[in-house]
């Protein structure tokens, strides 16, 4: 019930939205999938502008699927800002009319085969930067440092193109939000100061590139909607060993009890992180400072 109910608020939410004001004398509000999209926005675009998330907390990214009626209201928006990375943004780009649909991800150095590889394997993210590409891309750039700044410019860039009288403001802004996210970066990187390179377990590859980012190597052992076998459990459990996992990060979207197994067998420490929080800056820390313990 809970969940009809905050789809129909929603779908409301998009439709009344339509009929606002918006930032420059545009009409419709500003929409993004994600929620760490939407506190990127809210820092660039002007007061008052309504910023309208279409993906409900603790909706799975990559399944998510909006209503025909969040789907009519894009319609009435004024820009939508896509991640560029998720399945469900496809179909909404096909069928935009006249929507400007502006992809945050451009200019982003994609990590390449977390999401097509077997799970229950060590996956080092340096890998991410070679002309090897196996698979999609993945989609999570939002969850490091660098993939938050050039968000920040495409919207930026966005902002200007549709309100260019009020430039500076924005120019302004995105400056004001870079030294934030430069801020978040040293406080990151003061951690793992002296630190020798860890590796961390994550039930799903979520942390791509927050490891490339600092050297980090990341084990992915869930399979998601799937029991593992017997012979992958083992799998799992020897590859983080092998890499001396301390920290298994968990998304609170997943159902725990294998992992809280697998954690036991590992002798890790089972960590809940969001990486769909609007506040991207704490979770990054989180992130850093329970690997640097």
């Amino acid at each position: 019930m809970n969940k009809i109910l905050k789809t129909s608020a929603l779908a409301a939410t998009l439709l009344l939205a339509g009929c606002a004001k918006s930032g420059g004398d545009s009409h419709g509000a500003l929409v993004v999938s994600i929620e760490p999209q939407r506190a990127v926005l809210s820092a660039l675009a002007e007061p008052g502008t309504d910023i309208v998330t279409l993906m409900s907390r603790g909706a799975n990214p990559e399944t998510f699927e909006p209503t025909l009626a969040q789907r009519a209201s894009l319609d009435d928006a004024a820009i939508y800002f896509a991640t560029g990375a998720l399945p469900f943004e496809e179909n909404i780009r096909s069928a935009a009319g006249n929507l400007r649909f502006i992809d945050t991800s451009a200019g982003i150095n994609p990590v390449y085969g977390t999401h097509s590889h077997a799970h229950g394997h060590a996956h080092d993210e340096h890998e991410g930067e070679h002309h090897h590409h196996e698979g999609e891309p993945d989609p999570h750039f939002w969850t490091s440092v660098e993939g938050t700044r050039v968000m920040a410019r495409n919207m930026a860039d966005a902002l200007i193109a549709q309100d260019p009288e009020n430039a500076e403001k924005y120019r302004a802004r995105l400056s004001k939000l870079e030294s934030r996210i430069d801020s978040v970066d040293t406080e990151v990187r003061t951690r793992f100061d002296g630190a020798h390179r860890k590796a961390f377990a994550v039930w799903h590859p979520s942390l791509s590139y927050f490891a490339r980012e600092y050297g980090l190597k990341q084990v992915v052992v869930g399979q998601e909607s799937k029991e593992m076998s017997v012979r992958q459990l083992r799998d799992v459990i020897e590859s983080a060993k092998a890499d001396s996992v301390e920290v298994f990060f968990f998304q609170k979207e997943y159902d725990s009890r294998q992992a809280e197994s697998i954690n036991r067998e590992i002798g890790s420490r089972l960590v809940t992180i969001d990486p769909l929080d609007a506040d991207w800056a704490s979770q990054l820390i989180k992130i850093a400072d329970e690997l640097a313990r």
